[in-house]
């Protein structure tokens, strides 16, 4: 039990601190909304396994009717439900769907804390930077595929394959660590 507080501890700060970066990093992917229905259904999974294995070991269930514990059973496959949804419709590697989990959780407490800190210290929901990016005109994926720029938002930009027709989006996050192995043209 000890170690799934410190782990819960360590996500909330985590998510708190990357939550501006990992937002916008994952934003074509979940949502804050998503995110926290994700966290929910997580969060009371863990629960109810732990009702359950407190009941096999002999804890008390008393105050808790059959019809709660259906209630919790249902919203939580609804919730993670959604988690599976969004892995097999959004998400487009493998490592995608394996982080999503924890992208969520991220999310989930991150916006919890930063809403805490809005309302209790003043604090803004977002770190606002005064810098730039200034998208490049031409990227190159690992295999050397040209990507030509097709849109700029600002905070984000599309980039178009005439190769292949594929189009990628690219966060102003993304070039903070470099875009995992695309290069700039």
């Amino acid at each position: 039990m000890a170690v799934l507080f410190i782990a819960a501890v360590a996500l909330m700060l985590a998510g708190f601190f990357g939550y501006n970066s990992i937002r916008r990093k994952w934003a074509g992917i979940i949502g804050v909304g998503g995110a926290y229905i994700i966290t929910l259904g997580i969060l009371m999974g863990v629960s109810l396994i732990g009702a359950i294995i407190g009941t096999i070991l002999g804890a008390s269930t008393e105050g808790s009717s059959i019809g709660e514990v259906i209630l919790i059973i249902i919203f939580t496959a609804l919730c993670l439900g959604y988690m599976v949804y969004v892995m097999l419709t959004r998400c487009q590697t493998i490592a995608q769907r394996v982080l999503l989990p924890f992208v969520a959780l991220l999310i989930g407490f991150g916006f919890c804390w930063r809403l805490l800190a809005a309302i209790f210290l003043h604090m803004p929901m977002e770190s606002q930077s005064a810098e730039t990016i200034n998208f490049p005109a031409m990227m190159y994926d690992p295999n050397g595929k040209q990507y030509r720029l097709q849109s700029d938002s600002g905070d984000h930009a599309d980039y178009y394959c005439e190769r292949t027709g594929q189009t990628v989006q690219f966060h102003k996050v993304d070039f903070e660590d470099g875009p995992y192995g695309w290069r700039k043209g």
